[in-house]
């Protein structure tokens, strides 16, 4: 009995990856949907920044605009 539970999950494990890897790689090649999920992103940052009562636009990095020696 403890085997079949286990290779029942073994195999339902492998389906999930099979699945997900097919996805991501439709995903890969889909720069409309990677565009939609970059807006998606932004646009719920500003909302959770505006939630938390920050400015929509997070400050910008101090060492950023320093040049480098």
């Amino acid at each position: 009995m403890i085997w079949s539970l286990l290779l029942m999950s073994l195999s339902m494990l492998a389906v999930a990856w099979l699945a997900w890897k097919l996805v991501q790689r439709q995903e890969r090649g889909d720069d409309r949907l990677e565009s939609m999920l970059k807006q998606d992103d932004e646009r719920a940052e500003r909302g959770l920044r505006r939630a938390a009562g920050l400015p929509d636009e997070p400050p910008a990095e101090p060492g950023r605009d320093r040049p480098t020696n």
